[in-house]
């Protein structure tokens, strides 16, 4: 228990390196899967993406307007909002004019 306390020690001085940050990690997880046995579980993996698929959604939307991809984007955004959410109308853009005295004494 004294390696890994020194290692920790290590891995969190100030000017302690990569290696040594990454060893302390390390020592974290070990001892994380010591203390928690459910923290063993691994992630879910996530599927394989197949590059023929991705190529297919990519020709079919090829031929899409620009406004129609637009307009699906926001409707898939907006049916990922909880059912209350609410949104204010976007405003018109409006520029503001700052006026700029004319230099004086140039060529």
């Amino acid at each position: 228990m004294d390696t890994e306390l020194e290692t920790l020690r290590l891995a969190l001085a100030p000017e302690a390196t990569d290696e040594a940050r990454a060893s302390g990690a390390a020592t974290c997880r070990a001892i994380l899967a010591t203390l928690d046995p459910s923290a063993q579980t691994p992630p879910p993996q996530r599927p394989a993406i197949d590059a023929s698929q991705i190529a297919a959604l990519v020709g079919a939307l090829r031929g899409v307007p620009p406004d129609q991809l637009l307009d699906l984007a926001i409707s898939k955004l907006r049916s990922a909002l909880p059912v209350d959410a609410s949104s204010t109308a976007p405003k018109g853009i409006s520029f503001h004019i700052v006026p700029v005295a004319p230099a004086r004494g140039g060529r």
